[in-house]
């Protein structure tokens, strides 16, 4: 199965001036969006679109969430997901195409990055800097207030727990897992190694990728293609528009494709 792989096109920033995907060139047999594509209301509509006739998988990234609470985006984008004919949202989400089990879900991060003892102190440091935590609501008791990182580490808890159980559970075929956030140190670019903030993009789960025949991953605006075990992981984020029109991400490929 050829899968074109994409993350962090930003939409909402780009609008009509986004690198354009050529589906003739690439040729894909489904299409795998992880996260941060466009806001709430036009993200599923623009992959339906875009991509008609064709499979595709959505999970959502921290972006989809800016300007209401979490709940809220995930209860949109779950409803524009049923009623779609071709976009498959997931969130502790599991669908499967062509004998390919595809496992979904956001996978907030769990700030031990740098370890446990490091933990409170990289929520800190992450807390003035990650917009997440100004522009996202949680419903708690009937009211709204603005995410913590403590309640995106419960997130993480959640949708680790849903996803350890699945991978767990034996498939007669190839696993893809799609996050937003990273599952390992190795998608922290270089010049980020050190950085505290890091460790709201990323969190040690090589163990657990092990499982996995391919993890797909965005947040990060930087490309990555390692192997953890036998596990290929894959991040190919677009990124912001730089002042001179050209992406974020140098290294970005709107053709990508993996075969799985």
């Amino acid at each position: 199965m050829r899968l074109l792989i994409l993350s962090d096109l930003h939409l909402e920033v780009w609008r009509e001036n986004a690198p354009a995907i050529n589906l003739d060139r690439s040729r894909p047999d489904a299409v795998i969006l992880a996260g941060d594509i466009d806001k709430t209301e036009r993200a599923l509509a623009w992959a339906e679109r875009t991509f008609a006739g064709l499979p595709v998988i959505y999970v959502s990234g921290n972006h989809e969430g800016y300007g209401q609470s979490w709940e809220g985006a995930l209860r949109t984008l779950a409803r524009q997901g049923e009623a779609s004919s071709n976009v498959r949202f997931l969130d502790r989400g599991e669908t499967v195409i062509g004998g390919v089990r595809f496992l979904g879900a956001t996978l907030w991060t769990d700030y031990e990055l740098f370890g446990k003892d490091r933990k409170d102190s990289a929520m800190s440091a992450a807390e003035p800097v990650m917009l997440d935590y100004r522009r996202i609501e949680v419903e708690r008791d009937g009211e709204a207030r603005m995410m913590t990182p403590a309640d995106t580490v419960a997130l993480h808890r959640a949708d680790l727990a849903w996803l350890s159980e699945r991978l767990e559970t034996p498939f007669d075929g190839p696993t893809v897992v799609v996050t937003h956030m990273s599952p390992s140190l190795r998608s922290v670019a270089p010049r980020y190694a050190d950085d505290l903030v890091s460790a709201a993009f990323s969190s040690n789960l090589d163990a657990l990728a092990e499982r996995a025949d391919l993890w797909v991953h965005g947040h990060t605006h930087d490309s990555f293609d390692y192997k953890i075990g036998k596990c290929r992981v894959v991040c190919n984020p677009c990124g912001y528009v730089r002042r001179d029109g050209g992406t974020e991400n140098l290294q970005y490929d709107p053709d990508l494709v993996v075969e799985v």
